[in-house]
């Protein structure tokens, strides 16, 4: 795989995009001219922009364009349109360039999520003037099982310092610790929730991996760090990995806590959330308020 599409797909992409673009302009006349299959520079990006803004807007335009199919296309060009209700919109800082896809991180509360996006014509790193990190809004889009943008972004024209810089390394270690990095918007099927529970635990091990050295650090003899460890990742097999959804320690609740260390027959455990909890916020992996509401439980 690449960081962008190959030239059939990306063909594929533009002629189903400008085609929606081209009929929604035609039922609200908000530019001139967009054609459906314009030459190469002929559509002007401010008027292409318009007309997006337009469409992401009301999803009715959308669901018509799907349920009438004005310009006849396949079953699968039209399935791809559809799956675009699932898009992403908003502002995103590009933050790393790799081989298989550039990682945006959202800029949304309450924590950042890693999305790998593939490029169109170049891969989205390579669209940047600026160097990386680099602050953009766009659109993503599913795009069978990987996701793209929009063809549209705006960049902003700011730099960040070293403290913005530190925060979003933060950031971005704590979203790939917390989901990994995301390639696909759509639902997750039934039959990958395996799958999923799979990778949660990789992403706990290597969490509790930090902890452990996180104790080490702190003079604890290797007996208590292991004994604190191993309740920390019982409680992630036992207790997160059960639910519907599954989710990781860094999306753990006070009520999963409390209901865990009451059934639990350790006499240390409560200290080992209490440490726990302790080396996430040192660390910058939980927020303040969660933290709170986890510590208030401990006591």
């Amino acid at each position: 795989m690449a960081a962008k599409l190959s030239s059939q797909e990306k063909e594929r992409f533009y002629r189903i995009w400008f085609v929606l673009l081209h009929w929604v302009n035609e039922q609200l006349h908000l530019v001139p001219w967009l054609p459906a299959v314009p030459s190469e520079g002929s559509v002007q990006p401010e008027q292409a922009m318009q007309v997006r803004n337009a469409l992401w807007a009301n999803d009715r335009l959308l669901t018509r364009f799907i349920t009438e199919n004005p310009t006849q296309l396949s079953d699968e060009d039209l399935a791809l349109v559809e799956s675009w209700q699932y898009r992403l919109a908003g502002n995103f800082f590009v933050v790393r360039a790799l081989k298989n896809y550039t990682v945006l991180l959202t800029d949304f509360a309450p924590h950042a999520r890693a999305y790998g996006v593939v490029g169109l014509t170049d891969s989205v790193a390579e669209t940047m003037i600026l160097p990386l990190p680099v602050y953009i809004q766009t659109v993503l889009l599913p795009f069978e099982e990987r996701i793209i943008y929009d063809s549209l972004l705006t960049t902003y024209n700011v730099s960040f310092g070293s403290g913005i810089r530190r925060s979003l390394k933060e950031a971005y270690r704590n979203a790939t610790e917390r989901e990994g990095i995301l390639t696909s918007l759509l639902p997750t099927a039934p039959a990958n929730l395996n799958e999923l529970r799979l990778q949660i635990e990789a992403r706990s091990e290597k969490l509790l991996q930090a902890f452990r050295k996180h104790l080490t650090q702190t003079g604890l003899s290797l007996k208590m760090v292991e004994q604190h460890a191993s309740t920390i990742q019982h409680f992630a097999s036992n207790v997160l990995l059960s639910q519907t959804p599954s989710h990781g320690l860094l999306d753990m609740t006070p009520n999963e806590v409390e209901s865990y260390l009451q059934k639990v027959d350790v006499k240390t455990a409560k200290t080992s959330f209490k440490r726990f909890v302790r080396f996430l916020v040192e660390t910058g992996r939980m927020e303040y308020g969660q933290a709170e509401e986890l510590r208030q439980m401990l006591k």
